[in-house]
């Protein structure tokens, strides 16, 4: 292993290496020995440290560190009926997902930052820790504080969401654009009576830092059987809605919120999770 490779053991204890090393510290998920140094970069290594890798469960509210692996939250994400335990899946392939933090894949930079999709979805809360500070904010807030930039040394440290009900089934979906540059996600909950439509949440990624509300897909939806037709017109005022909002948009952004959004409600229609 090389000595440019850090383990500390506590969260205070890594904010201020953090705070220290800026921009050239690479947080990871274990290290394999194979692994060679980025020059001018220090490897640190969050598997150490306990508070960052808990997943914990009280009464209807789940906390996750985020130094969790995509793979183990695939795997181990509680009381959302399967909404991110798919999305981890599908966000991360398994050659990485194991080393993939929920850390790194907060980043805006980084290609897992559509698992912020279904934490905007989920109305999720982030913690935050500095070498002298300590504070909560909604998903929504957290995300926007990002465009500007946290304060020196400052992480989230872990996420926290309130269990889906059962009575509600959910949906993720992800597309990678052709040319390989940023993807489009798509989230959404509904409560099922029968075959209807109540109480809709859609949640689009839009190619932005903060993933959207779609209102308008949710109205068209809203009260309606869930068919090929209905899938269909939601989808399309979710792109038509994105589009009116984003600062650049084409034809083809359209067509990919269209099959994110449309795949998760056909996921939903057809029980595929949930």
């Amino acid at each position: 292993m090389s000595s440019s490779v850090l383990t500390p053991k506590t969260v205070s204890e890594l904010v201020k290496i953090v705070a220290k090393k800026g921009k050239n510290a690479v947080l990871v998920s274990g290290v394999d020995p194979g692994d060679r140094p980025v020059p001018g970069k220090v490897t640190i290594d969050l598997t150490h440290i306990g508070a960052l890798n808990e997943i914990s469960t009280q009464k209807d509210r789940v906390t996750i560190g985020t130094g969790v692996n995509l793979g183990r939250l695939s795997r181990e994400a509680p009381g959302e009926i399967g909404l991110i335990r798919q999305a981890a899946s599908l966000i991360g392939s398994p050659l990485v997902r194991n080393r993939i933090t929920i850390l790194e894949a907060l980043d805006p930079k980084s290609p897992y930052f559509d698992i912020t999709t279904p934490l905007v979805l989920l109305d999720a809360k982030v913690r935050l820790q500095g070498p002298t500070t300590k504070r909560t904010l909604s998903i929504r807030d957290f995300l926007e504080q990002l465009s500007r930039g946290l304060k020196k040394g400052e992480l989230p440290v872990a996420v926290e969401y309130t269990r889906i009900p059962a009575t509600h089934r959910a949906g993720f979906f992800r597309v990678a654009r052709m040319s390989g540059k940023g993807t489009v996600s798509a989230a959404t909950r509904i409560r099922m009576v029968r075959n209807t439509a109540m109480e809709p949440e859609i949640v689009v990624s839009s190619l932005t830092v903060i993933p959207l509300r779609s209102k308008a897909a949710e109205k068209e939806i809203a009260g309606k059987t869930i068919s090929e037709a209905t899938i269909k017109s939601a989808a399309a005022k979710a792109a038509e809605e994105i589009a009116a909002l984003a600062e650049k948009h084409s034809a083809y952004d359209n067509t990919l919120i269209e099959i994110a959004v449309s795949r998760t409600l056909r996921d939903i229609a057809n029980g595929s999770i949930g």
